[in-house]
C-alpha cells in the first residue's frame, strides 16, 4: 500500500482519509462498503479500529515517518497530558506564584506554566522572590547612571577587536546546540551548564598575566542546571565592594511544543551564549585588566523559560549582599538575520535603564558597521535583564534586531545553526565587538 505521508501528516482528518480513497490508497473492497467508518478503512475486519491504525502506521512508514507522525499527533493534545503520558510528568502538579506579562499575579501549576507558554505567554515565576527589589527601593540604590565614552577606552577596544573571526563561535555553538535539549530541569540541562562551566574554566587558565585575577563559579538551583559565573578583577586590588560591569546570556532551552523533545535553542539563546564567551575569551587573550575597585563578570543564566529563574536567583542574592552593579548588558538572541532585511543591533526600549541604554548606542555608532534601533515585544516576551532591573540594577538589552523580524521557529527543533541561511555567525561577530566595548568603556567610564 502506498502511504500518503504527507496527507496524514497534514490533518489527521476525515478528509485526509477520503483522499486516500479516491487515489486508491487502501483496499477497493473497503472503498465499497459505504456503511464504513472512515477509520475501518484502513483496518481489516475482524481488527480494531486502533489495532488497524497502529499496524497501518507500523508497516507503511519508515522509523522517521513514524516519529514525525507521533510528534504531530503529541502536538495537538494538551502538553500536560502528553508530558504525563511519556512519563515527564513528576511534578508538573506543584503550585506556583507567576507573574504572566499583560495578565498579572496568577496561581499556577508547573504544568499551567507549559500550557502558557505553548499558548505564546511569557512570565516570570516570583514564587521564590517576591520581594525583589524591595531592599534597593529601601536603600535607594535606584539613583540615574550617565557613563560616558572615553578616547582612553578607544585604543583598547580598538585592539582587541582587531583580529576578531568566527571559528571559536562556531565551535562552540555546534557543541552547545547539540545537547539534546538545555531544559533546565533535565539531565541534558546539567551537563550543558557544567560544558559551559568548563569551557569557562579553560579559557581563565589561559590568562597570559598575573595582574587580574580570574574565577569561575556554579551557582546552585533548586533545580539541576546551575548558573554559572565568572568574574575578573586586578590582582593587586583588595577592596571588597567593587563595582560590577555584568555581560550576561540565558543558557537553557525549551521545545515549547513538547518540552522532552529535541530543543537546539541554536539562536535561543545559544548565540548569545557564545557571545558573551567569545567576549570573555578575547579580553582574556588581549590581558584585559579592570581599573582598581572594577570587576568584570559574565553571567550564563539557567532557567530564563522557567520563568526567569535563575535570574532572579542571583538578582535576589546580590541585592541583599548590597553589591553595587555598575551597569549589565543582557544579550539574548544575536546570529538571526532576516531574508532582504538590513543587519542591525536592536536595543529593548522597556524594563532596562534608560540612560545605560544610550551608552550602549553610542557604542554601537562608534565601534560597530551597523546601525541600530530600539524595539520591543510588548507583553510576549521577556528576558532576564527583566531580574535585575526589577532588582534596581542599571541594564540594556542587545538583540539581533527589530523583534517583528525575528525568527518564527526558536523554542521548536528547527531553531539549528542554519534556519534557512538566516544564522548569521558574522552578525553574532558584531555582537561580541559591541560586548568588548561594553566592558573597556564603562569600566574606563568615571
Amino acid at each position: 500500500m502506498r502511504t500518503n505521508f504527507a496527507c496524514i501528516l497534514s490533518t489527521l482528518s476525515l478528509a485526509c482519509l477520503l483522499s486516500l480513497i479516491l487515489a486508491q490508497e487502501v483496499p477497493l473492497a473497503l472503498q465499497s462498503d459505504h456503511t464504513a467508518s472512515p477509520l475501518s478503512l484502513l483496518t481489516p475486519p475482524g481488527v480494531s479500529a486502533v489495532d488497524g491504525v497502529s499496524n497501518f502506521i507500523m508497516n507503511s512508514m519508515s522509523p522517521s515517518q513514524r516519529e514525525e507522525i507521533m510528534l504531530k499527533l503529541w502536538e495537538q493534545q494538551d502538553v500536560v497530558e502528553v508530558m504525563k503520558m511519556t512519563g515527564h510528568g513528576a511534578g508538573l502538579d506543584e503550585q506556583r506564584i507567576l507573574d504572566v506579562f499583560g495578565q498579572g499575579v496568577m496561581i499556577a501549576s508547573e504544568g499551567d506554566k507549559l500550557r502558557l507558554k505553548k499558548d505564546g505567554y511569557s512570565f516570570m515565576d516570583i514564587t521564590d522572590h517576591q520581594d525583589l527589589g524591595e531592599l534597593n527601593k529601601q536603600r535607594l540604590r535606584t539613583a540615574a547612571v550617565s557613563p560616558t565614552l572615553t578616547i582612553n577606552a578607544k585604543s583598547t577596544v580598538d585592539a582587541m577587536t582587531a583580529e576578531l573571526n568566527t571559528r571559536h563561535l562556531r565551535e562552540d555553538l555546534e557543541v552547545l546546540s547539540s545537547f539534546w535539549t538545555r531544559n533546565y530541569y533535565t539531565h541534558w540541562g546539567l551537563r550543558s551548564s557544567n560544558w559551559i562551566h568548563d569551557q569557562v574554566e579553560k579559557v581563565l587558565a589561559t590568562s597570559p598575566t598575573a595582574a587580574v585575577k580570574t574565577s569561575v563559579s556554579k551557582f546552585s538551583h533548586v533545580f539541576l542546571q546551575n548558573t554559572i559565573i565568572a568574574r575578573l578583577e586586578r590582582s593587586d586590588d583588595t577592596s571588597e565592594d567593587k563595582q560590577i560591569i555584568i555581560l550576561s546570556a540565558h543558557q537553557d532551552s525549551l521545545n515549547y511544543l513538547l518540552p522532552f523533545y529535541r530543543a537546539p535553542g541554536a539562536d535561543d539563546d545559544g548565540s548569545g551564549s557564545v557571545t558573551i564567551l567569545q567576549v570573555l575569551r578575547s579580553l582574556i587573550e588581549q590581558s584585559f585588566v579592570p581599573p582598581p575597585n572594577i570587576a568584570v563578570e559574565f553571567h550564563w543564566f539557567a532557567a530564563e523559560e522557567g520563568g526567569l529563574l535563575g535570574s532572579q536567583a542571583v538578582a535576589s542574592a546580590y541585592e541583599k549582599a548590597d553589591k553595587t552593579v555598575k551597569g549589565m548588558l543582557h544579550m539574548d538572541m544575536t546570529a538571526f538575520v532576516k531574508k532582504g532585511s538590513k543587519p542591525i543591533i536592536g536595543f529593548f526600549d522597556s524594563q532596562v535603564n534608560a540612560n545605560l541604554t544610550t551608552f550602549a548606542t553610542q557604542l554601537v555608532e562608534s565601534y560597530i558597521p551597523l546601525s541600530w534601533g530600539y524595539t520591543g515585544c510588548g507583553a510576549s516576551c521577556g528576558s532576564d535583564h527583566m531580574s535585575f532591573n526589577k532588582a534596581g540594577f542599571p541594564v540594556a538589552f542587545a538583540t539581533e534586531g527589530l523583534f517583528e523580524d525575528g525568527p518564527q521557529n526558536i523554542h521548536t527543533a528547527g531553531d539549528d545553526m542554519d534556519n534557512d541561511g538566516q544564522f548569521s555567525l558574522d552578525h553574532m561577530l558584531e555582537f561580541v565587538k559591541l560586548g568588548i566595548a561594553f566592558v573597556a568603556e564603562l569600566a574606563a567610564s568615571p
